[in-house]
């Protein structure tokens, strides 16, 4: 028999890969996509420039019972750099303080905040646990050679504790996490692989001290052999808006210059632009922010024309990634519907460091980009605008020159992957069980149907009083149910679990 898997009260099992699981009958797995909201932020007065971009996600600070989301403003497509907060008391409505901290247009009446040696600042957490207040903020400035690692006691004033960037050496892109469940750091570097963008990892538990920067993760031969087909797929459907600039189909004879005259990236596949590591439940999760490069002649050799998707994946070792969902997006792009003023997640997607934990559910945060460079002479497909055919919707949408916003994506708490049945049921079976807790808890969504959980010992015999028509049952649709029955007799016990669902979603179970 299999070694017995120890469980920690208090943490959820999921069924993000097989860990848990010895059998399943008659179960679907499916992954769950979080529910995106209307644009929650975005640049509305002069000092935010054309857009606003970022890399982490909202910070609640207990003490002044606000959000912070600071973001970068820029204010043309080459040059940015600077940047900017924004407080919120719960997450979706957001003010934009005047700080008079920088001068923009002859007044600091602005939300602008100055960063050591005008650096990209976007790489930002908050750290409860550092015993030194002047260090409650923690971030990564981005320089031409890697990243400075910065500290602040407010989020607004910053110092570099004089580490070389050549120590981290990192492209532009990547994030920042804090991983309070292990109490390290998880900071993230941009390099080249075999297949484009990836990211290397480093880690430190104090904020001095990093780790050698390791391989983390990149795309792979699968991922590029998907790429053509989910470009083709893309360009293909009128309701997604499509790059500007997109080079004929690889399959119909095309092949790149060797080297192209312009750039020499190639297209047509699929790179890993960016991606937030966060912890969850002993494991770590990935949102992943894919590259799909279509084109490359924009103009002034700006960077490829393409669009991104979100993916989600999984890890137990921080070396080794399941990709879920069948690498489908995540976070997909909105439609192009009639009247898209305000529609911005329409091209490219922005993924930050981690979600926002709201109780009940989870929150992503994400920059959605609705044009790569300006395109005022033309809509996104590449015909060209004639403004005197535009309908109110689609003048103003032509005439706003801003580029991006920032959204929220909801999902319920541990909503990642769900085992289902319907009407005719089915049970998973888990493997052996070192079992700790005096009760057993579920995540469940079963409004019209239930769980029953039958209890077997380590010989897989059922145990009485806790298996046939003794075996508690779970009805109803809560991310926090409790099965009643008392199992402290069942303290430290080899045990498998057999439950049987009916009309019913699975998300997770625990002991407590």
């Amino acid at each position: 028999m299999a070694l017995p898997i120890s469980l920690q009260p208090g943490q959820k099992q999921l069924f993000l890969d097989d860990f848990i699981v010895q059998e399943t009958h008659n179960l679907n797995c499916t992954m769950h996509r979080p529910v995106k909201s209307d644009p929650i932020l975005k640049a509305d007065r002069p000092s935010d420039g054309s857009m606003i971009a970022l890399a982490s996600a909202p910070m609640w600070i207990p003490d002044e019972g606000v959000y912070k989301l600071p973001y970068e403003v820029r204010r043309d497509e080459q040059n940015g750099n600077e940047m900017a907060l924004a407080v919120s008391t719960d997450g979706l409505n957001w003010e934009k303080p005047n700080l008079g901290l920088v001068n923009f247009a002859g007044s600091t009446n602005n939300n602008l905040f100055p960063t050591p040696d005008n650096l990209r600042l976007w790489h930002i957490v908050y750290d409860p646990d550092d015993s030194d207040s002047k260090r409650r903020y923690k971030g990564f400035l981005t320089s031409a050679g890697g990243r400075i690692p910065v500290v602040s006691p407010d989020c607004l004033n910053w110092t570099k504790l004089g580490h070389d960037p050549a120590d981290f050496p990192s492209g532009d892109a990547g994030t920042l996490t804090y991983d309070r469940d292990n109490k390290q750091f998880l900071g993230l570097l941009k390099f080249k692989s075999e297949y484009g963008r990836a990211y290397k990892l480093t880690t430190s538990t104090d904020f001095e001290n990093w780790t050698e920067p390791r391989f983390l993760f990149s795309t792979d031969e699968e991922d590029q052999k998907l790429a053509v087909e989910s470009i083709r797929k893309r360009l293909a459907d009128p309701a997604l808006a499509k790059p500007l600039f997109v080079h004929p189909d690889p399959s119909l004879g095309w092949r790149e210059p060797d080297p192209p005259p312009w750039r020499g990236d190639p297209v047509w596949c699929a790179e890993c632009y960016n991606m937030g590591v966060f912890p969850y439940e002993g494991l770590h999760l990935a949102t992943l922010m894919i590259y799909y490069p279509t084109g490359q002649s924009l103009p002034e050799g700006r960077n490829c024309d393409a669009f991104h998707y979100l993916q989600l994946a999984m890890t137990r070792d921080l070396q080794n990634w399941i990709r879920l969902g069948n690498r489908e997006p995540f976070i997909g792009p909105s439609p192009l519907t009639k009247g898209t003023v305000g529609n911005y997640d329409r091209l490219q997607l922005q993924t930050t460091n981690q979600p926002v934990d709201r109780g009940d559910e989870l929150w992503f945060y994400y920059e959605g980009m609705k044009r790569r460079v300006p395109q005022h002479d033309r809509w996104s497909d590449g015909s060209p605008r004639d403004p005197s055919t535009l309908s109110p919707e689609e003048r103003a949408d032509w005439i706003d020159d801003t580029h991006s916003a920032v959204y929220v994506a909801i999902l319920r708490k541990d909503g990642f992957v769900s085992l289902d049945a319907d009407a005719n049921g089915g049970h998973i079976l888990t493997r052996p069980i070192k079992w700790r807790g005096d009760h057993l808890f579920l995540n469940l969504d079963a409004p019209t149907g239930s769980a029953q959980i039958e209890f077997l010992d380590e010989n897989g015999t059922p145990i009485p009083g806790l298996s046939g028509s003794d075996a508690p049952i779970a009805h109803g649709d809560t991310i926090n149910l409790s099965v009643t029955q008392n199992l402290s007799r069942l303290q430290n016990q080899i045990v498998q679990l057999k439950i049987h669902l009916d009309n019913a979603q699975l998300y997770a179970f625990w002991t407590q």
